[in-house]
């Protein structure tokens, strides 16, 4: 490459030193060699950059189209994933419609550490759930009290 500028500065100084109309037209000549030799140049490096040192083994190349399967195989399963989760608000769901103690409760008998699934937020929201012991089930009996007190508040 520094070859190729070399020839390309001495074709311009040719040029400028050239007084007939013959001179100028051998060295522009000159100079479109120059200029060809440098793009062949550039050329021969991009193809020999895309030439491998070692070519690779069958085994490798079997390795290495496995690993690409499987590569897009767990791209697919993500994008699948997040297609199906669009439609499902999860966090909606465990505010709005499940009794916090329920999660507290499989929490503590799976020792999940329940910051794994309230965020900071929601334990400061239900920190009266928070007490619930491992082994606590909702019952209708259950139900039925929440109601008492709720009906009874609203009065």
């Amino acid at each position: 490459m520094l070859r190729s500028n070399l020839l390309l500065e001495r074709q311009k100084k040719l040029k400028a030193e050239a007084k007939t109309h013959e001179e100028k037209v051998q060295v522009t000549q000159l100079n479109e060699q120059a200029a060809s030799k440098k793009r062949e140049l550039s050329t021969k490096k991009i193809e020999e950059a895309h030439l491998f040192l070692n070519p690779p083994t069958q085994d490798q190349i079997k390795k290495r189209i496995m690993s690409w399967a499987a590569k897009i195989q767990n791209k697919d399963v993500d994008l699948r994933d997040r297609q199906q989760n669009k439609e499902v608000a999860l966090g909606t769901a465990k505010i709005n419609y499940m009794d916090p103690r329920i999660t507290v409760a499989w929490c503590k008998r799976n020792e999940v550490p329940i910051e794994k699934v309230f965020a900071k937020t929601l334990r400061d929201k239900f920190v009266w759930a928070m007490n619930a012991p491992p082994d606590w089930e909702f019952s209708y009996s259950t139900f039925l009290q929440i109601n008492q007190k709720k009906e009874g508040v609203k009065n």
